[in-house]
């Protein structure tokens, strides 16, 4: 599409583009002509590539993750009990699959819908699809996590952008387990150097970010990424 500005670079602010564009759709399409079947078309595809983004593709990497760290700790590790290899991620309620080509469709779509005779700006505004990259971009920290060696040893290394922002509140988890707050980070990069868990000589560890200011943690989390760290 010529001119896309409205859709966000980043896959986690695009999530939140998709999900708004999914809700005010049915709303507008009588407006701009388009039918009952494109538009069920449309959420098919939208709710599909969603479920890719949130879901199937940051469990894949999860489940990649803990494989890595799971044979490590069987090559190199210590212990004198059986260790099982953890299970791949099941998705009972995965969403029909749907053809090649969403964007494509999409940014289709919105072509269309601005060339009716009844669009207008406020349908464009109402729908998200007029450029607007202040309003779409840094809605969520966008990082990423690197393995590097320290002086006590192996530890995780957070680069981010503020965007204005005072900083960041992080969150991190080991192995799928629960949520813990481990810092607020004001300076770039954050290192996180924590040891790992007692009896533990390789760990699969997530992160998850807010943006943080005057003293407090607001807006959405930005997506998981993860990493694989040991001795």
């Amino acid at each position: 599409m010529a001119n896309n500005s409205f859709f966000p670079t980043s896959e986690d602010t695009q999530l939140v583009w998709l999900s708004h564009y999914a809700l005010k759709l049915p709303v507008n399409a009588p407006t701009c002509g388009l039918s009952a079947d494109e538009v069920a078309s449309t959420l098919k595809d939208i709710n599909y590539l969603i479920w890719m983004l949130q879901s199937w593709h940051p469990a894949t990497r999860r489940d990649a993750i803990s494989a890595t760290s799971h044979k490590q700790l069987m090559v190199s590790g210590i212990g004198t009990d059986t260790v099982p290899h953890p299970q791949p991620t099941v998705f009972p309620d995965a969403p029909p699959a749907t053809t090649p080509g969403i964007q494509k469709r999409l940014f289709g779509q919105i072509a269309r819908i601005k060339a009716s005779v009844n669009y207008t700006d406020i349908i464009g505004q109402d729908m998200g699809i007029i450029g607007s990259p202040s309003s779409v971009e840094h809605l969520i920290p966008e990082f990423t996590v690197t393995v590097e060696q320290g002086q006590a040893g192996s530890q995780v290394r957070i680069d981010f952008k503020k965007h204005g922002h005072d900083g960041i509140w992080i969150e991190s988890r080991v192995a799928g387990g629960a949520w813990k707050f481990l810092a607020v980070s004001t300076i770039k990069p954050y290192i996180d150097n924590s040891p790992l868990t007692a009896g533990n000589s390789h760990e699969a560890r997530e992160y998850r970010l807010r943006w943080w200011d005057k003293s407090v943690a607001h807006g959405e989390w930005s997506a998981i990424k993860g990493v694989a760290i040991g001795i």
